[in-house]
């Protein structure tokens, strides 16, 4: 990875474009600087001169007494070439300007010339089209972007690292962590990328003292092997990554010929990668900000077992959707924690979610039950969420509640350094703390508890008890589903694989220990019949014609032939259907009939993130159905089980009205198999449809396997 450390703490900066009007983007951003206190040099540059208060101004960028480490571009676009080319030396352009890329041809062509420009001057080059960065903690506001129009007690700091393709998007996620009482610790706009990109701004950005957590606002990856090694190396960190993924992108679309090609689209793959790097997916940037300051805020479990404890049961009933939906688990207590819960409960019943009815039994009673299931020894993780309560009692019931909170994940008391550094106007950085005002008491309060989250829906009677928590530093969100989605993220994290990588498979697909279906290639109607009658009735006729990946669509399939006839007539019917479509018909394949539930398991090299396996619900609805799920390969089987339980017909394997239940972990084994057998080879894609489960064993019935062209 690159070092961005010139861009995100620069002891000089450059306003190209600065004048003395304060409303421009160059006089905005020496505004902003000087409202947050940076303390470094900062010049500004313009042929005209201009006189600006306080700063000394140069024509050009190589004017300057000393290339300075970050460049702002407050110019049009198209002088922002010939800035580059000044610029050897800088750590970096940052590049507010658009029509670049983004408004067609010109543009490109505009991109391209700023592309080799820079490259040539060795300088790099955040944008074009970006906001720009923003990093509280050093004053630093190399940004045009709205959000820094406000006080600047109001720009704080915060737990929440930003890298964003989107500068609007940021700037909502700067308000909204403002309106919060918080802040980010900073946020990264990489616009068109034309040479920083995603993965190693995230990469930057997770290797900074004061983020606790990564939020990604992605609208394309356009660098596949630097972001996997962007989000491994944060959680490697102990910064989990939450994502939004606010558009789809646009890449070539290579030429598909299975069913998994064709249902690989960006959007399934990029989830794919994201769920199998352990990235939290949320559907809006607000709720990737809850989200983000959820996890931000509570240490890593050690499991995945989760209790919610509500006193709604209408809440409790909601929840329980959204924890089926998103995969928590949600154990009921045991015998020993129900006995010691019965005398606590109103009406309630000791479950999980535990509804505890009307709570008569005083303010207190409510944190005494969140207590009880944080140290049952049961549950690795608790959701403790106040509804309406009596307005009298919310005061009561936050200080009963503050204390029940996990250990740091550092076991320390400072989550975020660097507290009480001067900043030039006399204000200081003030540090989020991880909770308590003292370590030993925090340890002595949280001993042989389990991290507590809140969701706090008790409306505006109790507006004083939520922001009471969030003084405190307590994980706290007033949204359901960002709950629901950081118990899951936590939870998944609790138990994100770290063992060593595994081995490639080498060798053709027949090597692969694949259970296949038996059969014969034949070229006339009686070796049909010869070989239907060795293999034994029922059987399939296929026909066998290079370059048809899909046979049904041609009628080159008749399945469950029962007797010589039959074979017969199957055989002359395919070979008639591939002859008259102008294909090369070699003979037709006869094969086992094998019925069952029927499976699609593949994989391909895609273009930005390289091998991806997949598995789904197979027969000749595949494609319409796409229910289907990808991942990174390779697989370990613990990992593809986890696929196969993402799938919409997961439930179908477990035996449907009666039916005998398929054996999963051999399916996982297989999933595996091929995702091994994805990166030791050659191949460009593999599908396996239908695989099929047929009673004792899966089969392959048919495969296709297309090579990768060199």
């Amino acid at each position: 990875m690159s070092d961005l450390g010139r861009l995100l703490d620069p002891a000089s900066i450059a306003i190209v474009g600065l004048s003395a009007d304060p409303a421009k983007h160059g006089g905005r951003v020496l505004g902003h600087l000087r409202r947050l206190g940076y303390v470094g040099e900062v010049f500004g540059v313009n042929p005209r001169l201009p006189s600006v208060d306080g700063v000394v101004m140069f024509e050009t960028v190589s004017d300057l007494p000393q290339p300075p480490d970050l460049v702002v571009c407050a110019i049009p676009a198209g002088s922002v070439g010939e800035v580059a080319e000044q610029s050897a030396g800088a750590g970096c352009l940052v590049v507010f300007a658009g029509g670049f890329s983004e408004s067609g041809s010109s543009g490109r062509d505009l991109e391209g010339e700023l592309a080799r420009r820079a490259g040539s001057a060795g300088v790099r080059v955040l944008g074009p089209n970006s906001g720009g960065v923003i990093r509280p903690a050093r004053g630093v506001a190399a940004s045009f972007l709205t959000c820094l129009d406000r006080p600047a007690g109001q720009i704080r700091s915060g737990p929440v690292g930003v890298v964003t393709q989107s500068g609007g998007t940021g700037s909502y996620l700067h308000n909204l962590a403002a309106a919060r009482g918080s802040g980010l610790a900073v946020s990264v706009s990489t616009g068109n990328e034309v040479d920083i990109k995603l993965g190693e701004a995230i990469d930057a950005v997770s290797a900074l003292d004061e983020v606790r957590i990564v939020l990604a606002l992605i609208e394309t990856v356009r660098d596949g092997p630097v972001f996997i090694d962007a989000v491994r190396g944060s959680l490697a960190r102990g910064k989990p990554v939450v994502a939004c993924r606010i558009g789809t992108g646009s890449r070539g679309k290579t030429l598909m010929t299975t069913h998994t090609g064709a249902m690989a689209v960006p959007e399934a793959i990029l989830e794919g990668v994201l769920v199998s790097l352990g990235v939290v997916i949320a559907e809006t940037p607000g709720e990737a900000y809850d989200v983000a300051e959820l996890m931000s805020r509570t240490p890593t479990p050690g499991g995945n077992r989760a209790a919610i404890v509500t006193h709604s049961g209408g809440i409790a009933i909601h929840l329980a959707d959204l924890a089926e939906r998103h995969r928590v688990n949600l154990p009921a207590p045991g015998p020993e924690l129900r006995a010691r819960l019965d005398p606590l409960l109103d009406h309630g019943v000791a479950n999980n979610p535990l509804d505890m009815g009307g709570i008569i039994g005083g303010p207190g009673r409510f944190a005494e039950v969140v207590e009880t299931f944080a140290r049952s020894g049961e549950y690795d993780i608790v959701l403790a969420v106040s509804t309406a309560h009596p307005p009298a009692h919310t005061e009561e019931r936050v200080q009963s509640l503050v204390p029940l909170r996990g250990e740091s994940a550092e076991g320390g008391s400072e989550v975020f350094p660097l507290p009480g550094e001067p900043v030039e106007g006399g204000r200081e950085v003030v540090p989020l703390r991880s909770g308590g005002t003292d370590a030993s008491e925090r340890s002595e309060r949280v001993e042989g508890g389990v991290p507590v989250l809140h969701l706090w829906m008790a409306g505006d009677q109790a507006a004083q008890g939520l922001a009471r928590l969030r003084e405190a530093d307590i994980s706290v969100t007033e949204e359901p589903r960002a709950a629901i989605r950081g118990v899951a993220g936590l939870a998944r994290l609790s138990q994100f694989p770290t063992g060593a990588p595994l081995e490639p498979l080498g060798g053709g697909f027949e090597d692969w220990g694949i259970p296949l279906v038996e059969g014969e290639v034949v070229t006339n109607s009686e070796e049909a019949v010869t070989a239907a009658e060795k293999l034994g009735y029922p059987v399939v006729v296929k026909v066998v014609a290079p370059g048809l990946a899909h046979k049904t669509e041609l009628r080159g399939v008749k399945l469950n032939l029962h007797d010589p006839q039959a074979v017969i007539e199957a055989f002359d019917r395919v070979i008639a259907s591939a002859t008259a479509a102008g294909l090369r018909v070699e003979g037709a394949l006869v094969e086992r009939f094998r019925p069952g539930l029927e499976m699609i398991v593949g994989g391909l090299s895609d273009p930005v993130f390289g091998p991806v396996v997949s598995v789904g619900m197979g027969g000749v609805l595949t494609e319409v159905l796409s229910d289907v799920a990808f991942a990174l390969a390779p697989v370990d089987e613990p990992q593809a089980r986890d696929l196969i339980n993402c799938l919409r017909g997961r439930p179908l394997l477990d035996g449907f009205r009666g039916g005998p239940p398929a054996d999963v972990d051999g399916l996982a084994r297989i999933v595996s198999v091929v995702s091994r057998g994805l990166v030791g080879s050659g191949i460009q894609e593999v599908e396996i449809n239908p695989l099929v489960w047929a009673g004792t064993e899966w089969v392959a019935v048919d495969w296709l396997v297309v090579p990768r062209h060199v």
